[in-house]
Parts: C-alpha cells; structure tokens; sequence
C-alpha cells in the first residue's frame, strides 16, 4: 500500500520541487482519485455484494443499516453513526484503528492552527528565496541556497531552510513550538491510552463476553512433567475465586495434523477431478444434441432455431437446474451422521465420549470449537425461507456465483412460534436419536478423559470445592449456591514437608537442609511419570537435544481401507465412458518425494503419471481411515508441557495471568488470557521451548536482514527516475537523449515504473511477515498479528521514511552511527529538511488513491468477476467465494497508517505544511476505512483493540526523529559571521528528547498491567451487570411466569456500559429468534435495493427494553421483514443469516454443554469430508457415487442440492453437506 509515485522521487537529489511540480503531481493523484470515485459512485447501488454485504449477508448482530443512495446521504450518516454502534457491529480492532486515524487529526488539526501561521510568515518573510516557479537551466540569477547547499525553490521556500543566517532569532519560535507539539502528543496519548483502557474494561466485563469461553480461559506454557496432569492443575490453580470450570491438556498431534492437511489437499483435488469429468461428458452431451438436431433439420429441410427460441430453451433448462438445486435432492454415500446441526447433537457427542451413553450412538469423529444453535438436521433443517426470489436477481447465475433459489422442504416447512426455541437440550420424552453405523466408537477410559480433557468438563471434584459456574450461579432456579473454596493433598508423614537432606561442602547450589520441601502437585508421587508412564533417561535426554526430537508415537496397524487393488472401472459400464474417452480423463504426475511442494509441476519421464481420480480416491480412502482411527486413540501421541485452563469466575483468569505461579523461574509461563478457539494456531502449539526461542532468533535476524538489504532494491526503483545519473553512471544508455521523442517516452516510463516496482515490492513484505511470525511460533492469531505489527512498522520506518530521506543505505547510516554515535543529528540535520518535498506528494498520492482505491474494491471486483469464474468450477468453490467477506490483516495494515504519522510528527516544525496535507490523508483515510468497516470487511476474530496501545508507542519514533533533528538543525545553525548560534535550543531540546523518554516510559509503566487485564474493582459491577442481563435473558426465553416477570421488569436495570446510548432503532424492536422470525420470501423488489434491517443483538435488548412482551416484538419484526426483505437479503438468510444464533441466547445449560469440548485440538475435531459433485441428467454423478460406495465405506460423496445449468455451469441451493451450523458461533 505504502508506494511512492515516481516524479517526487527528486527528494534524493539537493533541489525543492516547485510549485507547478506540486501541482502536476496532485492533479495526476487527483483524476486517479475521481476515476476510482467516478466508478464506485456509479456502481454501490448495484453491486450489493461488493459494497455492502455486511447489510445482509452476517450474522444479524454484526448487519449495519444500508447506506442511503445519494453521495452527500452516504457521507452524513457516517459521521452520524456512533461509536458504540461500531464496537458493536465491527469490533473493538476496527474501532480503534478508527480511533487511531481520529486521533491524528485531533493532533494535527490544532497544530496545522497553531503552528503554520506562525511559521510559514517567519521562514518566508525576508528569506533566502521566493522563488515559486518552475526551476529553469536558463535563469541568469543565482540560486539560493540553504547552509547544506541545498537549492531553495518551490515549497522549500516555507520551510525552515529558508530563513537567512542574520536572523538566527527566529529559531526561538521553532523550538518553542516544538515543545508545544510534545506536550500537545504526549497529552493526547495520555488521554487516548486512558480512553483505551475504559472502554476495553467495559468491553471484557459486559455480560455478553463474560458468557464466553475465551473471556476465562487461560493458555498456560511451560508446565513441569509433575504438575502435567489434571489432578495437579486443578489443586494448583483452585486457589482463584470460583474454581476450575474445565482443563484441557495438550497432546504432539503434529503427525495427526499433517495427515489432515493432505488428505484435504487430496480431498479438494478430487471433488475438482470429478467436476470436470461430469462437466466434461455433459459438453459432449450437448455436442452430440447439437449434432444430431442439425442432422434432424436437414433432413426434415426445416429451418434451425432463432435466438429468441434458444434462449427461451436455455431459460427452460437454467429453470429445471434452479428446481433441481432447489429441491435438494441427490444421492449421498459414506454419510457418518457426525455433522452435529444442533444442541442435542452437540450433548450426544459428549456424552458418548464421556462415557454417559450405554446404547449404540454415533461415533464421534468430530469436536465443535464454535457452537450455537442449529435449524434442524440434515438438508431439509438447513434452509427453510427464501424462495420465488425476483428474476432480477438470480436469473443471472454469475450475480450470485452459481447460487440459485432455495424452496422449502417437502413436506412443508413449519415456522416455529416465537415462543419455541431453537436450540435446547433433549428432554426425557423426546425419542433418541438413530444410530449409524459410526456406532463402533468406542468410549474413551476415565484415563484418556483426563489426558484430553473431557472428563474435566464435569464438574465433580471432591472435597469442599465447587465447580459452578458462572451461568449456573445466575440461574438460582437450577443451581444451589455452595462455597467455593481450595483442596489440598492429604499427607500422612509430616516429615515429607522438609527437606532434611545434608548438602556436602561442596554442593554449593543446594539449600541448607531443615528447611521446606518443594511443593508437591496432587496426585503425584515422585516414582511415577504422570499417568504411570516413566520415560527413561535416553529418551528425556534426547527431548533436550535440537531437531533429535521428542516422544515417539506408538506405531498402529491400520485396517485395509478399500476393497481390491483394482480401482480403475475396466468393466466397460462406467456412465462417464459413454461420452469421454479414458484418454481424456483428469490426470496429474506425483511428486517423487514427501516433501515435493504440491505447486511444484511434473516432469515428464520424471514423474509418474495418474489417473487423477481413482489415486485420489485410493489416497483419500486411506486417509480418511487413519484419521479416524488415530482420532480413537489420541493416548498414542505425547503430552505437551502446555494446558488449557478454564476458571469459573473471569476475575479468576486475569488473577492466574498476572499471578506468580511457579516457584521455578520461566515454569508455567508465559500465560495468555482472553482466548478464541478459533484464535488458537494448533500447528505451533507442539512446539517445544528451545525450538521457539530458536525460531525467534532466526526470525529476528531475518527481519533484520530484510530491514538492511531492502534497501538495494528500493534503491534500485529510487534511481530509475534520476534519468540523468543513469546516463552518466551508464554511458551505454545515452543513445534515450539522442532522440527528444525517445526522451520523452524514456522519461514517463521512469516517472511511473518506479512506483509500480516498489509497491511490488513492498507488497511481498507483509507476506513474508506473516509467515515469519506464524514461524516464530505465536500460538495465537492475536499474537501473530502483534509480532506482525512491530516487524513491520520497523521495516516501513526504515525503509519508506529513513532510507529515502537520508539518501543512503542502512549500512552506511549503521557504519557512520557505529563511528560516531554523535553523528546522528547532524545527519538527520543535513537530509532530512531537503527530504520533505519527497513526502508531499507521497501523502497526497496515498490519501486521494488509497481511500478511493479501499472504496472502490478493486480486489473483490477482480476475484468476484474474473477470478471465480476462471477458477471456481466446483459446487463448494462457489458457496465458499459467495459466503466470505474480506477481511483485513491488522498487523500489516495498522503499521502503513502508523508510519504516516510518524512522518508528518517529523516534519511538522521543519516544514509547517506537511501538516495540511496529513489533515487530507487521515480525513480521507478515515471515512473510507470507516464506510469498509461498517459495510464490507468481516472480522471473524477480534483481538480486543491490543494494537492500539503498540500504534500509540510506536507513533512516538515520530516525535524522537522530530527532536534529534532539531537537536542537530540548531546545532549546526551559524549567525552572519559564522558562529553557532543556536545551541542553547539544542540544549534545551536535548532534555526535552529526555522527558520525552521518560514520560513514554512512566506511560508504559503506569497503564501496561491494565493494556490487557482487567483492575479487581470491575468484577462487582460485572457481577451486577449479569444479574440485570440473566434476568433479562430468562424473562425472553420464558423461563419465569408472568409475575415474576412483572416484579422483574420492575427492577430490571440497564447493564449497558457507556455510549452513545440507544439508537432509534433500538427503541423500537426487540431481538426474536432467527429462525422462527424467518418467513419465506415472496414479491421481493429488484435487486441492489436496500438490505433489511438486522435484528439486534440480546446485548441491546437489555436497555430497559426487556420489559416488553415478547410476543409484540416478534410480531413487529415478523410484519417489518415481510416489508424490507429483498434479493440479496435472501440470499444471505439462506447463505447465512437463516442458522445463526449467539452465545447469549442459550440457556446456562446449554452453554455448559457447549464449551466443555471448544479447546480440545482441531485435530481431533476434524471431521471427514464430503465430495461435493454436480448432478447430472445423465446419471454419471450418481454412478460415481455407487462405484465409489463399492470402492470404499470411507469416502463420503453428495451431490445433494446441486446442478448443472444450460451452459455446464454448476449452480447449488444449499450448503456443503459436511457444513455445520454448529461452527459458526465465536466462543
């Protein structure tokens, strides 16, 4: 994003840019600027997919208001939304990246004020130059020059350079207004840092994300093998109010995890090899038809069909496709029923591997990580409305990406009341569910429980300690309040508690004997290795040695997976071989090695050629089988020195993360709270501590190198432009001078290939961050989006602002600074004045084309208009392109917007106007980023705003460059006759650079503890705030009778932390249930009409508002929606909104039953896939789908739901089979 436009690259050399310079180059950003604008202007209103799909196609608490149609509308109602609504509907990350280029306008506003109506008249009046015009070879004039020699012309001419020698005195209004600026930041940060600490307070304890598991989970490292077990854990840590809710021990399923992403390499290369084979034979089809008919003409000598009589046949066969997709109907094999869809399908996986069920049940071959509610089971509970949507929309299949209509079931589709609800728990009159096949499960022992965990979900520990929680406490109906309290272990020799042992007088590390024993975890004996298994001493010394490494995995004699060795159909019945011939069939060449990466191309006569279909269906067989098997027996792989802790109470967690808990130095540490399960990065979670501090060592030199020797190429790109120097660096190139048009072509060329190569440039770097920090071994995605942040604002810093505006390569400046360290202010002195020019077009450049670019959504208009129709050819390519939004990489993204304020905090004392155009960048930067926000990026994970205080810190480089440049500007500043006479500013400068440090640090000191976890003093106002909330919550789901629910909405207080209080639309309505407010769709107006209104979240239903009867909301939200919905909000029902619920809307019991399983690893909630297939008239999809029953029991083949158009194109009217509304929740 951070690129440089080619003709200001003249702040290498030592001359200003003139003011029709300037003015070229904003017009060159500016008609960038209207064509982007032009076109997104134009086509908002009709492309609701690109632009606004965050109005209809999310979960109903994140949908925004659609924008109003008219430009001026657009921009008034986003400075009239508020910021609570947008930590509601976008998260607390993009409301403080919002806040953040907010508050640079806070800062730059008021000195733009302040400081250039004092400065611009001081550098100018009575300067070294005014001269504004165009810098010409043919003036007779001598040019004015600065004390560096530096040529005065153009804007330098308002700088700081211009003021002449005799008038030294005016260099007291600098200094002064520089300090005035770091007071000014340094105010401002306070303030902000204090805001940030508020209002994520409020975030953390509002009583929807207290619900969560991530708000009182903590991931514990580092864990010595005597305290690695369940029972050590839970007497370790039931010292924090509450007691332990649930613990999870981590397990090396590296092997496992590398099984799984083959076979969904695998798995993805045959669902394609089998769509095109049916594509395949249906052209051929169709060939044949064709052929035939003309055949049929000539020889009935009857006229061929007009264009209206095609495409009125094409329109008939798109119709019978629709209605086929529609209906949903096809043929399935190798279905395990292991999709759970709902909460009793969620409470039957668990209770079979807790070993409750003693009845055949289906097997669990698959955990849940994000659970809610689901709509029914199987396809006919997976959609329910839209259906009879308007021609205007899904008559065109590339406007939807193969997305056709969805018809309620046969049957009939029953809309619920609005008293019933979605997800419950089974009651004792409900029938069981039918058993599968899967059944052969077997039930893990109490022993493997506790290695994974799920025994820790039931809460039944002995002795005085209670294990309720916090959802079971606030339903006093169910749950008896008991006394929490600590277990200890029972010792029956009192002499064990010392340590009596006489150190010799030699054994200087040892402790004098008579004092106490080490604390000793429960359940532990010192003979035993926890759960009886002692490794013995070449194999602990061999986990301590570099890539020798760890625990080896018993080996398993897996079971044939398929039947016979011939695989191939050589009967000569096969369906697909009446109309392509075997020659034709997909194939592909396999890697000679393990390790070949899969991008690599075959070689001919080096590669082996395949069949792409009967070896992928071999393999995935195979695979499918060892997965599964090894999903049964995860006693086999070791235990990692890692754990999973959940506490009842969420000031228990923040109590364990800030505790000393190890009497060892760096054992049990480092602790990590506030985790999503869906945050968690399992592929480094077996990673061992040498192997991450190595892997950080290399990281760091590697990002140290790319930092230094990045900067030969920007170089490179820098000295294209300078045609010039080229020619005489390189006298081979002087035949481009010889020819004036020649020169003139040579010189655009240079003006814009340098731009272009550096932005490719720049774009690999976050690229290659990213994968640096997931390589460093973050175990989470906000802990790689940080390490992502700090890498990269570094190499921006260095690279963008440093390398261009001091002219020389980082290892020069290291060399020079190594020297002489006090060199560095008279090289910032020198370069960097004569550097500004550089940055006034490369900030107008970056607010005119990156905002217009953000809006206009050049990328999702290439990937939904080119890409996905080149490319995505299969059923589940199309819903997956249909069904994500864009999303945005925080890490790489906050460091470009931090670096453009640190570059205006420099210059704005030594050249005042660069302030101006920071307003223009953060103002036009701000509403495109907030209109992205609001209306098209998704954020599926939320860090909780931890970059914000990182941003804040790292803006103040900015204010350090600032003052050391100053420090060598006054320095080397001479009076008329030659004698320094600015060094009393450079003095006091120079404690000004000081108690800017120390201020930064006492900032850091004073607010770091609460940059993450949360003050003691929160947790009774939370608790009163769940009160108010679980009352609000049993009165909507009907849970009390009518007159406790009058005495109830009498006390019923407001938990809502503070904002910008209700909007109107809260006022008004009441969340209902999704699914039973959902009505088929009928009459639905054209599409790129504005999407309904969502329903609001459960969390602003609490304002006062739960009073209200139930019935009357669902009844006011019932006759809205069948107002307001159109096209596109039909598809997003039936994509996704139809099946969301939140976390929030279950009851206590539910929730428990839902998070006993969210962090167990994804490797053993994996769950098989389905072979999503087209079907076809010809009956070839649904002969592949009995040939590959009769290959293999292990392969799981649909093609349920889907079909193939007039022009072979496949279409769907459902989601994958092996989709699960079970994963869509964030807990």
């Amino acid at each position: 994003m951070a690129d440089a436009d080619g003709d200001t690259t003249k702040a290498l050399g030592d001359r200003g840019i003139s003011l029709v310079g300037f003015v070229t180059a904003l017009a060159t950003s500016l008609v960038v600027f209207g064509i982007q604008m032009g076109l997104f202007l134009l086509l908002r209103n009709k492309l609701a997919r690109i632009f606004k799909p965050k109005t209809y196609l999310v979960p109903e608490r994140e949908r925004t208001e659609p924008p109003p149609s008219s430009p001026w509308g657009l921009l008034l109602s986003l400075f009239r939304l508020g910021d609570r609504e947008i930590i509601n509907k976008c998260g607390l990350d993009s409301y403080f990246f919002l806040r953040y280029l907010q508050t640079m306008l806070i800062i730059f506003i008021p000195m733009a004020t302040v400081i250039i109506p004092i400065l611009v008249p001081i550098n100018y009046v009575g300067g070294r130059s005014h001269d504004f015009s165009t810098n010409s070879t043919n003036s007779t004039e001598p040019k004015a020059t600065d004390n560096q020699n530096n040529t005065i012309t153009g804007l330098d001419t308002l700088a700081w350079g211009n003021v002449k020698d005799e008038n030294y005195r005016r260099y007291w209004a600098h200094l002064v207004l520089a300090v005035l600026v770091v007071i000014w930041v340094c105010g401002v940060f306070f303030a902000e840092l204090r805001v940030y600490i508020k209002v994520r307070q409020d975030w953390l304890t509002t009583a929807e994300h207290r619900l969560r598991a991530s708000a009182t989970t903590v991931l514990v490292s580092g864990i010595p093998n005597k305290w690695l077990s369940e029972e050590a854990l839970r007497g370790l840590f039931d010292v924090f109010p509450g007691g332990l809710r649930n613990v999870w021990l981590t397990r090396d399923l590296t092997h496992l995890l590398d099984k799984i992403k083959k076979r969904d390499e695998i798995h993805k290369q045959l669902e394609e090899a089998q769509t095109e084979l049916i594509r395949m034979a249906k052209k051929k089809q169709l060939e044949k038809r064709e052929k035939d008919e003309k055949q049929a003409r000539k020889a009935s000598k009857s006229h061929r069909p007009t264009k209206s009589e095609k495409l009125e046949r094409q329109k008939l066969e798109d119709a019978a496709a629709r209605q086929q997709a529609e209906e949903g109907e096809g043929v399935s094999s190798g279905d395990q029923h292991d999709i759970p869809h709902d909460i009793h399908d969620a409470e039957e996986d668990i209770q079979h591997q807790e070993g409750h069920d003693d009845t055949p049940s289906k097997g669990v071959k698959t955990g849940f990580s994000k659970i809610t509610g689901g709509l029914g089971k199987g396809v006919d509970g997976l959609f329910g409305g839209a259906k009879n949507i308007t021609h205007g929309i899904d008559n065109q299949i590339e406007t939807t990406n193969g997305f056709v209509t969805i018809r309620a079931p046969q049957g009939g589709f029953t809309v619920r009341a609005s008293t019933d609800r979605r997800v419950r728990i089974l009651d004792e009159d409900d029938p069981p569910r039918p058993s599968t096949q899967a059944s052969s499960r077997r039930k893990l022992s109490d022993a493997e429980d506790r290695v994974m965990g799920s025994s820790a979900t039931r809460p039944n520990q002995s002795g005085n300690i209670s294990l309720i929680s916090d959802d079971e406490i606030l339903n006093k109906q169910s749950i008896e309040m008991r006394q929490f309290g600590n277990t200890t272990r029972k010792v029956e020799n009192m002499d064990e508690m010392y340590n009596n042992e006489k150190a010799r007088w030699y054994e200087f590390w040892k402790p004098p004997a008579g004092g106490f024993a080490s604390p000793v975890p429960q359940g532990y004996e010192d003979s035993e290795f926890p759960f009886g298994k002692k490794k013995p001493l070449g194999q602990t010394l061999k986990g301590f040695i570099p890539f020798m490494g760890g625990d080896e995995i018993a080996p398993v004699e897996y079971s044939k997976a398929y039947s016979g060795e011939e695989t191939e159909d050589r009967d000569g019945t096969a369906e697909w071989e009446k109309w392509v011939k075997r020659s034709k069939r997909p194939t592909h060449r396999l890697a000679n090695f393990e390790w070949t990466p899969g991008w690599l191309p075959g070689l001919p006569f080096v590669n082996k050629k395949v069949d792409t279909i009967y070896w992928c269906r071999k393999e995935l067989a195979r695979l499918n089988h060892e997965i599964e098997v090894d999903q049964e027996n995860p006693e086999r792989y070791p235990l990692m020195k890692s754990a999973f802790i959940q506490f009842n109470h969420q000031v228990a967690a923040h109590m364990a993360c800030q505790s000393v808990i190890h009497h060892v130095p760096k054992h049990m540490a480092p602790r990590v709270v506030e985790i999503s399960p869906n945050d968690v990065i399992w592929d480094n979670m077996a990673l061992s501590w040498w192997s991450e501090w190595l892997r950080t060592a290399i990281v760091i030199t590697v990002v140290a190198g790319m930092i230094i020797l990045w900067a030969f190429p920007v170089a490179f790109t820098g000295s294209i432009s300078q045609l010039s120097s080229l020619i005489n660096t390189f006298p081979w190139l002087g035949f481009l001078a010889k020819n004036p048009t020649v020169w003139k072509v040579a010189t655009a060329v240079a003006g814009v290939l340098p731009a272009i190569l550096l932005a490719l440039l720049l774009w690999l770097v976050p690229v290659v961050m990213d994968f640096l920090a997931g390589f460093k071994g973050a175990k989470t995605g906000t802990q790689k989006t940080e390490a992502v942040q700090q890498f990269y604002f570094a190499f921006l810093f260095v690279q963008v602002f440093l390398i261009v505006s001091l002219t020389s390569g980082v290892v020069a400046i290291l060399e020079g600074v190594l020297n002489d360290p006090t060199s560095v202010t008279d090289l910032l002195a020198k370069k960097l004045p004569s550097a500004a020019n550089y940055f006034f077009s490369y900030m107008i450049l970056q607010a005119l084309s990156a905002s217009s670019g953000t809006l206009l959504q050049i990328g999702a208009l290439v990937n939904w208009y080119l890409i996905s129709r080149v490319f995505n050819s299969t059923a589940r390519n199309k819903w997956t392109t249909n069904t994500t939004l864009p999303s945005v990489k925080w890490g790489s993204y906050f460091p470009v917007y931090t670096n453009f304020a640190c570059i205006a905090l420099v210059y704005s004392v030594i050249t005042p106007i660069i302030s101006i155009f920071a307003i223009i960048t953060f103002s036009l930067l701000w509403i495109a980023n907030k209109y992205s926000m609001l209306y098209v990026n998704r954020l599926s994970i939320d860090t909780g705003g931890v970059l914000y205080p990182r941003a804040l810190n790292q803006t103040f480089t900015g204010l350090y460059v600032m003052e050391i440049a100053l420090i060598g500007l006054f320095f080397i500043q001479e009076d008329g006759k030659g004698v320094h006479a600015c060094t009393p500013q450079a003095v006091i400068m120079i404690v000004v650079t000081i108690l800017t440090a120390l201020y930064q640090l006492l900032l850091n000191m004073s607010f770091g503890p609460m940059f993450r976890y949360l003050p003691i003093t929160f947790e009774d106002e939370a608790v009163l705030r769940d009160e108010a909330f679980q009352r609000a919550q049993d009165r909507r789901l009907g849970l009390v009778d009518e007159d406790e629910a009058k005495s109830l909405d009498e006390g019923l207080t407001s938990h809502r932390p503070g904002g910008d209080g209700p909007s109107d639309a809260d006022e008004k309505e009441i969340r209902g249930n999704k699914l039973t407010n959902f009505k088929p769709v009928k009459g639905i107006a054209q599409a790129g009409a504005w999407a309904v209104r969502g329903g609001k979240t459960t969390y602003n239903q609490t304002l006062g508002k739960a009073e209200k009867g139930i019935k009357n909301a669902t009844k006011f939200r019932n006759d809205r929606r069948q107002k307001d919905l159109e096209a596109q909000r039909a598809i997003g029902e039936a994509l996704y909104g139809g099946f969301h619920d939140e976390i929030e809307d279950l009851t206590p019991e539910e929730r428990d039953v839902l998070v006993r399983r969210a962090f167990m690893h994804s490797a053993l909630r994996a769950r098989r896939p389905t072979l999503w297939i087209p079907r076809d008239d010809l009956g070839i999809s649904d002969d592949e789908i009995k040939r590959t029953r009769e290959f293999s029991e292990h392969i799981w083949i649909s093609n349920e739901g889907t079909a193939l158009d007039s022009k072979v194109r496949v279409v769907y009217g459902r989601a994958p089979p092996d989709f699960s509304e079970l994963d869509i929740i964030q807990l």
